[in-house]
């Protein structure tokens, strides 16, 4: 019963972007991968909540990548979309920097870096970023930043979301402890597809009720 729950779930969390996965190369596992991951990751800003000065101004979400991923056009179907009829943005923001020239102008260009990972309003840290985790976290802590990844230690660090690698379906945890801290609320709809949801009390994992 539990898996017919799971499968009804995804299917309902993929309708809104089949068009996404139908545009998948299906002889690249890897491209299929980031066409769910890409539903997924639509699906998550549609079933989120910020608070209200975080969606206010501009008439946007963001959605940032960072760090080195296959993502490819996976996001075409649905770039530009309405989200709470706002206009859906994918930014590609590269690899994390750390080192900047420590001059005005660097100063000044690192400033700039950060307020774009700020300004997301879901971050996906892809998993070569593995070494800048605990850098990228706090850059964006206390914003609102819904912070996504994909490795298994990504919520021990403090991010929100994480997908489980090696497994034959999309499979995600959340850390809900700091999902609430960041001022965020995730549906619970998203909540019971979650393999395992770090409680904000104990810390304990827990399913979805």
């Amino acid at each position: 019963m539990k898996n017919k729950i799971y499968s009804l779930v995804v299917l309902f969390l993929a309708l809104s972007v089949t068009s996404v996965a139908a545009n998948a190369d299906k002889n690249s596992t890897s491209s299929q991968e980031y066409q769910i991951k890409a539903a997924f990751l639509y699906n998550f800003v549609k079933f989120t909540d910020w608070p209200a000065g975080k969606v206010s101004e501009p008439n946007t979400i963001i959605i940032g990548l960072l760090g080195e991923h296959q993502f490819g056009n996976a996001f075409g179907p649905i770039k530009d979309k309405p989200v709470m009829d706002k206009r859906l943005i994918i930014k590609d923001l590269g690899r994390f920097r750390q080192s900047f020239p420590q001059d005005a102008a660097g100063k000044l260009e690192f400033a700039n870096y950060i307020e774009q990972l700020r300004k997301c309003h879901l971050l996906f840290i892809c998993g070569s970023e593995r070494e800048n985790f605990k850098a990228i976290l706090e850059a964006v802590k206390g914003y609102n930043v819904l912070t996504v990844g994909e490795t298994e230690d990504f919520l021990d660090v403090g991010g929100i979301v994480t997908f489980v690698p090696g497994t034959d379906k999309p499979v995600f945890e959340v850390n809900q402890k700091v999902c609430e801290q960041e001022g965020l609320k995730i549906s619970s709809k998203v909540l019971r597809l979650a393999r395992k949801v770090i409680a904000d009390e104990n810390l304990a994992a827990s399913q979805g009720k």
